[in-house]
C-alpha cells in the first residue's frame, strides 16, 4: 500500500512540475508573442516563430515551390538562466535585401554567423542569413523584428494550411513525418551526441534546427521534390555527400550555420525531383553514415 501511495505522490509531483515548467515557459515567451503578434510554437523547452516568405513565388525550372519547402524564416528561442533567452534563427532573403538586413543586425547587436545559399538554380535567387542574439525576451524580440523589417518578410502570423496528402509511402521509408502542411511534409532526425552552441548545452531538435531535416513537396504528375539539411560531423561529410550523389540527390551546398558549436558541425544541402519513395531511400542511405536517429521523430507542440 505504501508503495502505491508513493507512486501516486510522485506522479502528482511530476504533473505539477510539468505544469510549472509550462507556466514558466509561457510567461517567458509572452513578450516575444506580443512583439511578433503571433502565438508561435512551444516545442518542449524551446519556443519558435515561423515567418514564411509567402510574398515570394520561387521556382526551380518549371516547378513552383511552396514557402514551406525551403523558404520560411524562423527564430528559435532557448531559455538562458532565470529570465533571459538565446535566440537562433535564419532569414530567407532575396539577394538585394541582404545589405540592409546585415546593417540592421550590426546596429541591433545581432550576431551574424553565416550568409550563403542553400539551393542552386532557384528564381528569384535566395540567400540565407543565420543569426544569434541573447538577452531579455522582449529586448531580443524587438531587435529581431527590427532586423526582419529591413526585408519584405511578411510579419503577420502565417495561415495554416491542412495537409491532404498521403505521406504513408515516404513514412514507411523514413519514419513518421514531424509535420505536414499543404503539399509539404518535414522529417526530423536528431543527433545522438551532446551538443552546445555559444557555450550553452542544447537539444538536437528541429525547434532550433540542431537536427537534420528533410522536406518533401508533392509536385503533381507522380513527381515529388526533396530538399533538406543533414547536420553532420566533419568525418561524416564525404560519405554523406557520396551517398546522396550516387542516388541522384544533387548537392547544392556544404557549409556551417554556426560559428561556435561543439562539436564542430556542418550542413549538407541537396535538391532533387522524382518518385517520392526513391528519393526517401536516397536520404535513408545517407543517414546510415551519421550518428543520428535513422527514423524521423515527431516533436511536441503546445
Amino acid at each position: 500500500m505504501a508503495t502505491i501511495v508513493s507512486l501516486v505522490l510522485l506522479s502528482l509531483l511530476a504533473g505539477r512540475s510539468a505544469d510549472a515548467q509550462k507556466g514558466e515557459g509561457g510567461s517567458r515567451w509572452a513578450p516575444i508573442r506580443r512583439v511578433f503578434g503571433q502565438k508561435g510554437e512551444i516545442r518542449g523547452r524551446y519556443f519558435r516563430i515561423n515567418l514564411p516568405r509567402t510574398d515570394l513565388k520561387v521556382r526551380i525550372g518549371d516547378d513552383a515551390l511552396s514557402p514551406r519547402f525551403e523558404f520560411t524564416s524562423y527564430v528559435g528561442f532557448i531559455p538562458a538562466g532565470a529570465s533571459r533567452v538565446m535566440a537562433m534563427g535564419e532569414l530567407v532573403l532575396r539577394g538585394e535585401e541582404v545589405p540592409a538586413v546585415l546593417r540592421e543586425a550590426r546596429r541591433m547587436g545581432v550576431r551574424v554567423s553565416a550568409v550563403h545559399n542553400h539551393l542552386i538554380g532557384e528564381n528569384p535567387r535566395i540567400i540565407y542569413v543565420h543569426i544569434l542574439v541573447e538577452g531579455a525576451p522582449q529586448s531580443v524580440a524587438l531587435k529581431l523584428r527590427s532586423v526582419f523589417a529591413k526585408s519584405a518578410t511578411p510579419l503577420a502570423a502565417p495561415r495554416e494550411e491542412r495537409s491532404r496528402v498521403d505521406w504513408s509511402a515516404i513514412d514507411a521509408v523514413l519514419g513518421p513525418h514531424a509535420e505536414a502542411e499543404g503539399r509539404v511534409a518535414a522529417y526530423v532526425f536528431p543527433r545522438r551526441e551532446p551538443l552546445s552552441i555559444h557555450g550553452m548545452v542544447v537539444q538536437s531538435t528541429g525547434a532550433i534546427e540542431t537536427a537534420s531535416e528533410v522536406v518533401f513537396q508533392k509536385l503533381g504528375g507522380g513527381r515529388t521534390a526533396v530538399t533538406g539539411e543533414l547536420f553532420v560531423r566533419p568525418g561524416e561529410v564525404d560519405p554523406v555527400v557520396r551517398a546522396l550523389d550516387e542516388r541522384g540527390l544533387h548537392i547544392t551546398a556544404v557549409h556551417n550555420h554556426m560559428i561556435d558549436d561543439t562539436p564542430r558541425m556542418y550542413w549538407v544541402h541537396w535538391y532533387a525531383t522524382g518518385k517520392g519513395t526513391e528519393l526517401a531511400r536516397g536520404v535513408a542511405a545517407a543517414l546510415m553514415h551519421m550518428n543520428s536517429e535513422r527514423r524521423s521523430t515527431s516533436e511536441g507542440r503546445e
